[in-house]
């Protein structure tokens, strides 16, 4: 009886030896995370000398600890130029990288890069036609893991704004320093 279980184990062991698949080979290393995150965030930074919130959001795909992805933002508040207030928003690609992201308290990089839109409008509320301008806006990011789902940024950008010919604006009077504050929800 021994030398029958012994060998219906070995039969078993040979058979699990011929199944055994070569390991797929990737474009990525081994090991390389993907998976994906989104949330809302903020933006405290001026325009045209004035205090400016900027509340929008995005999300991007995870490949280990750089990202990609989109976003879009817009001005929540008003701001006067020449007797008439102004909208602004903007959006397009987002990307980045966490620096050592497995830790609780990280540096992260990104940058947002993207179009839109700067509006006019009158005491009538009447609206002008837009004016379309080109967004680059580099951040460097303090990143907290609160939880494995669950990450918080706070760090400081430099909107830069070109193609502004709206009112008395100029591509300076758009562009800015801003603090960034953002609400990452995801697999990570």
């Amino acid at each position: 009886m021994k030398k029958l279980i012994v060998l219906f184990i070995s039969i078993l062991c040979c058979l699990s030896v011929f199944t055994q698949e070569e390991e797929i080979q990737t474009i990525f290393k081994k090991g390389t995370r993907i998976s994906g995150f989104g949330g809302p965030f903020m933006d405290f930074t001026l325009i045209n000398q004035e205090f400016a919130h900027m509340m929008g959001g995005g999300g991007g795909i995870l490949l280990g600890d750089f990202f990609f992805g989109g976003y879009g933002e817009g001005l929540t508040n008003y701001i006067d130029v020449s007797e008439n207030q102004i909208q602004f928003g903007h959006g397009g690609f987002w990307t980045g990288y966490s620096l050592f992201g497995h830790k609780s308290i990280h540096p992260c990089i990104s940058a947002q890069i993207g179009w839109g839109s700067i509006e006019q409008i009158d005491n009538d509320y009447s609206y002008y036609e837009p004016d379309n301008v080109f967004v680059v806006n580099p951040t460097i990011e303090l990143e907290m893991n609160f939880l494995k789902w669950f990450r918080l940024s706070i760090g400081a950008n430099y909107r830069l704004v070109t193609g502004v010919n709206t009112l008395d604006l100029t591509d300076n009077d758009m562009s800015a320093p801003g603090v960034f504050l953002a609400f990452k929800f995801g697999a990570f």
